[in-house]
């Protein structure tokens, strides 16, 4: 079997990677013959990360060049096509309906999504953003409509993929234990100080606003305690106790190992609600215990109080952390209970037979 893999951003993309890279090694041990494009170059990948922090005339700018880039990229795609047995669709959309040409050189093709693309990525409404939003769902609809089948992460999402394909597969996370993997001194009794660390990017960063008066009234509370930001975007916080660092694919599991407590906060929208928090596992998947923010999503994956906390409001993240913060057993016992989730629901190797088999019965088809 061949199979071509189209992503919507090179490997900077936390999808490209967990979505498609992560299998790459499994698939060339099956002498599995493959190909990954990206729709965008990794000059305009870069600058998708950081396009939550453009003004409105630079992300307009950045839009149209983005559809320019698609569009010429996407007659390498539909050249390729014809070479592969299956075609595998990452997140990948493409302009002016372009993707509809697609079957004429493979029908059998996969579209994977694990985020509610369908929506608006931005409440930013000028003209450019605003037809953006439009296009975008018809875009999307474009790839679902060709697709022979769709692999989804979550019920959100295949609630609103299932109105347009009948084959539906749920696959969660994955997230490679292997790479990710629980510190041997992880949980040792005496540490001088507890870290609470967020990982994410500046398209998240926004989220941690929610955070301002939990941060005060944690900081104060304990001396111990620090608060470490990898990734992160637009934001201060007026301590020396809070500090930012960048992210980097080579130095990103050494920062998690280092974490005590994980932290994802979300705001609560349609948006949320299609996201399954790939820091959240990452968090379980190193053994830190994680309070997150309460979506019907997370709750696919989190049972609070036995592998993570659940937080809905200010004081709930206040009584969570302060509960994880004095009980390091308690610490302990969720962080692992949080492993062995991540183990046995959304592992790459748990996940390797699901994806194969959607493989197979596409190629089969």
């Amino acid at each position: 079997m061949s199979i071509l893999f189209v992503i919507s951003g090179t490997h900077r993309v936390a999808a490209s990677r967990y979505r498609v890279y992560q299998y790459l090694p499994y698939l060339e041990s099956q002498g599995t013959r493959y190909r990954v494009f990206s729709t965008i170059s990794d000059f305009m990948t870069v600058l998708s990360i950081r396009s939550p922090e453009f003004n409105s005339i630079t992300r307009s700018i950045y839009y149209l060049l983005l559809f320019i880039e698609r569009f010429f990229r996407f007659w390498v795609v539909f050249i390729a096509a014809g070479r592969y047995d299956v075609l595998f669709l990452q997140r990948a959309i493409f302009p002016f309906g372009l993707a509809r040409l697609l079957p004429l050189r493979n029908k059998n093709i996969i579209f994977d999504i694990d985020d509610a693309i369908f929506l608006p990525d931005t409440q930013d409404r000028n003209p450019m953003t605003t037809f953006k939003a439009f296009v975008k769902k018809r875009e999307v609809r474009d790839s679902l409509d060709i697709s022979s089948c769709v692999i989804v992460e979550n019920d959100y999402i295949k609630e609103y993929v299932s109105k347009y394909c009948q084959d539906v597969f749920k696959i969660q996370g994955p997230i490679d234990t292997t790479r990710y993997f629980v510190a041997p001194d992880k949980y040792r009794e005496e540490k001088d100080e507890i870290i609470l660390g967020w990982i994410g990017s500046p398209g998240t960063t926004p989220y941690l606003s929610i955070l301002n008066g939990v941060f005060r009234e944690i900081l104060f509370r304990f001396q111990n305690v620090k608060i470490v930001l990898v990734g992160v975007g637009n934001y201060s916080f007026p301590s020396d106790k809070v500090i930012k660092k960048k992210w980097g694919y080579d130095t990103e599991v050494e920062e998690l190992q280092r974490f005590d407590i994980g932290l994802m906060p979300m705001f609560d929208d349609e948006w949320t609600r299609g996201k399954l928090g790939c820091k959240m596992l990452q968090y379980m998947a190193v053994g830190a215990a994680s309070v997150v923010s309460y979506t019907p999503t997370n709750a696919e994956i989190v049972t609070s109080g036995e592998n993570g906390f659940f937080a809905s409001s200010e004081q709930e993240w206040i009584d969570g952390l302060s509960r994880l913060i004095e009980n390091p057993k308690l610490r302990e016992e969720i962080g692992l209970a949080g492993r062995k989730t991540v183990e046995q629901k959304c592992s790459v190797r748990v996940n390797i037979p699901k994806y194969m088999e959607v493989f197979k019965k596409v190629y089969n088809d």
